[in-house]
């Protein structure tokens, strides 16, 4: 039986992560073509932090506004004009807030069944981290066999999924990573070379470590100053592809003559408009790389519900590597 309210992490106005307050709230009613998910885990996507800051607003979103993007549960009920075989069925819910309670209201057409090959804590990370890295590499960086490529943040979700595309496509992997402990967490993933960006003269060591060629594809979701360094990096005929800014703004357009001269070019991606469908070759081959653990999904944590304010805080602070988990119903007995 449904229950009248639930928990949740609500926040009333934009603001820092202390704003976050767990409270009882009404359980929300799915309307028309929606569905009500009880939610499992939900990934700390930092569109979650940059919303409840008030960065972000391109999604839909309310105040009072309850975080989590990309979450995972079981269909609870269906409204007006959905399928009733929906309830009960293991669901990823990636394009909507509210996973930071018990219960979320979803369109039940963005909907995506999981793979019963696939855990629900799984469920809830694998597939934006995977789908923007591989679709920044091959489709934005027009990546091929045989090539150097450059990872921004390759301690962090997106960073080590795109590793592990790029090493699958028999491409050279090079990673930046902001410390020790973020070097450490990386190296299992594949990496063949890991570079610390917080030490001085570390694009020198990216260009040693390509012979001074530079290379051929860098992706960059940090921004921020490192980001005014990667022209000087990239290859002839080399491609850099902007996914986001992390840590900062955006760096410099270079002017026209600059790209020419050097035989670069700049991309940016955002991952929405252009990613290959669910049941695509694309879907298939990453579902089928993950289930069976030739990609390894890097979650470093998992923490209740009650203590999101505090992971909000940490990755703000940049002390998160690869992708945090917030516990909301758990497994859920799947």
């Amino acid at each position: 039986m449904i229950p009248v309210t639930m928990r949740a992490m609500q926040i009333d106005q934009p603001g820092p992560p202390a704003g976050l307050t767990f409270k009882r709230v009404p359980v929300p009613k799915p309307g028309e073509g929606q569905v009500l998910l009880q939610v499992a885990y939900v990934g700390m996507n930092p569109l979650d932090a940059m919303a409840r800051a008030g960065i972000v607003n391109f999604l839909p979103m309310t105040w009072p506004f309850v975080p989590g993007l990309e979450k995972t549960g079981i269909v609870a009920a269906a409204g007006p004009g959905v399928d009733p075989a929906l309830v009960g069925k293991r669901v990823i819910a990636r394009l909507g807030f509210g996973g930071y309670a018990d219960y979320a209201v979803s369109q039940a057409d963005l909907l995506i069944e999981l793979d019963p090959r696939i855990d629900l804590k799984t469920g809830c990370v694998y597939r934006g981290c995977t789908f923007t890295a591989w679709h920044g590499l091959h489709k934005a960086g027009r990546l091929q066999n045989g090539e150097t490529v450059l990872i921004h943040s390759a301690a962090g979700a997106i960073g080590i999924m795109a590793t592990q595309v790029a090493k699958t496509a028999g491409c050279k992997v090079i990673g930046l990573a902001g410390g020790r402990a973020k070097i450490a967490f990386a190296k299992p993933f594949g990496a063949d070379v890991l570079i610390d960006y917080t030490a001085p003269g570390w694009d020198a060591k990216v260009k040693d470590a390509t012979g001074g060629r530079g290379c051929d594809v860098i992706l960059d979701g940090n921004g921020g100053p490192n980001a005014e360094k990667n022209v000087d990096l990239t290859a002839p005929l080399g491609r850099i592809v902007y996914i986001g800014a992390t840590a900062g703004g955006y760096p410099a357009t270079p002017p026209v003559p600059t790209l020419i001269f050097k035989n670069i070019s700049i991309a940016g991606m955002n991952v929405g408009p252009i990613e290959d469908p669910p049941g695509s070759a694309t879907d298939l081959a990453i579902i089928d790389a993950v289930a069976n653990g030739s990609w390894k999904v890097p979650i470093s944590e998992t923490v209740e519900l009650e203590h999101a304010a505090d992971l909000h805080a940490r990755l703000e602070a940049r002390k998160v590597m690869g992708r945090a988990v917030v516990k909301v119903g758990g497994d859920l007995g799947a």
